[in-house]
This record gives C-alpha cells, structure tokens and sequence, in this order.
C-alpha cells in the first residue's frame, strides 16, 4: 500500500478509464479527488467511494476559469485533510472523429482545450506542493495515436502527439523535484468511447480495470527507478 494516504484528482472520472482508475486508487488506500461533466455520475462514484472520496466537482475542462476553480477545490479538499493533492490523474479526453475537410475551428479548439490544455495548466496549479513534498506523480493519459496518424482522427492523433510531448518535457523539468511524470498510452479499450472506433473487433479491446491496475502499480516504485512512458496493447489485434 505505497499510495496509502496519499490523495489524488482524477479528471474524466465519468469515463469508463477514469472512473476505474479512481476505484484503483481507492483500492490502493488512497483518497480521491473526482471531476467529469456529469454530476450525477459523479455523485453515485463518490457513493461507490465512500469515505475514500475527497469530493467531487462537476466541471467543463474546456474553460479556462473551470480548471482554476477545479484546481482550487481540490486543493482546499485535500487540506481539509491536513494534506496535498498528491497524485493528478489527467483521464478526461475527447475523440472527434472527422476527414480534415470536415473538422471545424470549434472541433479543433475543444479538442486541445481538453486533450492539451487542462492537463498542462492542472500540472502547472497543483506541482508546485508536490515540489515542496519532494514527491508528487503526474499521469498524463495518452494514446496509440500519440505514436502515428489515422485517417478520420487527425486532430485527435495531433492532441495526444502534443500531450506526450509535454509529459517528456515535465518528466525532465520536475524529477529532481521528487515529482515522477508518466505518459501512458493505451490501444483501443472497452469503453464509450473506444466503442467509436470503426473496423476493428471490439472484443479484443483492452479492459480499463486491468489499465487502471497497471497505472497504480507504475506510480508505486519509489526508488531509482522509472518508467517514464508506457505504450499498452492488445494482445490480439483484428
């Protein structure tokens, strides 16, 4: 139990990944933070939680002053309980899928506010405590298509390709810090969201709850070493 009293905020915790990660931590003895779009899921996970849920918030990660508001909550939340929030979880992400010729301004926008830009401002409000900790984990949660290009998921592949770009540089800026910055990213898994993908066998997608372990074991290693970014498969691809 390395998490053990440790807390976190996961963003997208009304996503099928997000809301199996925040259990995992749970499970992990630590307390969570939770923030999706959608207050009534948001209420019945903190219910799921129990006294392991710090609280929750139900915001829109595409403005600017929401992620303030977020950050603040969570960070009075955990002083609450004489702590930090030591452990951000960036799970919230869109996946438009549109040609080019289709994509729109507004898509494109709403797409990197969410993908690009809350993970980094959220890393930017809440190092600073785990800096004066000397020890925090930042889990920026990325794609396959943060290593290629497909048709139809031009920007969402441009998204992830910024994201992991940022986790490399914020692993290097933060680790003499004692703060561990992680990119993991999963193929397609079981969830809303991967059910949009087309011509491929959903069966074979991966499960969030088996990620959701992975993800807590990864940020458990407390010693010299790291593994600092993670690409996870499927076994059988069709």
């Amino acid at each position: 139990m390395k998490l053990a009293n440790k807390n976190a905020l996961v963003t997208g915790a009304t996503g099928g990944l997000g809301r199996e990660i925040a259990i995992a931590l749970s499970n992990n003895g630590c307390k969570v933070f939770i923030t999706g779009r959608n207050k009534n899921s948001l209420e019945t996970l903190s219910e799921n939680l129990g006294s392991k849920c710090l609280g929750y918030l139900a915001c829109d990660l595409e403005l600017e002053s929401e992620i303030e508001v977020l950050a603040s909550a969570a960070t009075r939340a955990a002083r609450f309980d004489s702590g930090i929030i030591d452990i951000l979880i960036n799970s919230a992400g869109i996946f438009p899928v549109a040609n080019v010729s289709d994509t729109t301004f507004e898509d494109f926008n709403s797409c990197f506010n969410i993908n690009v830009r809350a993970p980094f401002f959220l890393s930017k409000l809440l190092c600073p405590e785990m800096k004066a900790s000397s020890w925090g984990r930042i889990v920026n949660i990325g794609s396959s298509s943060a290593y290629g290009g497909f048709s139809g998921t031009s920007v969402y592949c441009a998204s992830k390709h910024a994201l992991l770009g940022i986790s490399r540089s914020m692993y290097s800026e933060f680790k003499e810090e004692g703060v561990r910055v992680f990119s993991v990213s999963p193929g397609s898994i079981q969830t809303p969201m991967g059910e949009k993908v087309i011509n491929q066998d959903y069966s074979t997608f991966m499960n969030p709850s088996e990620i959701s372990k992975f993800i807590c074991e990864l940020i458990s290693y407390d010693a010299n070493m790291i593994a600092e970014e993670i690409r996870l498969n499927r076994v059988i691809v069709r």
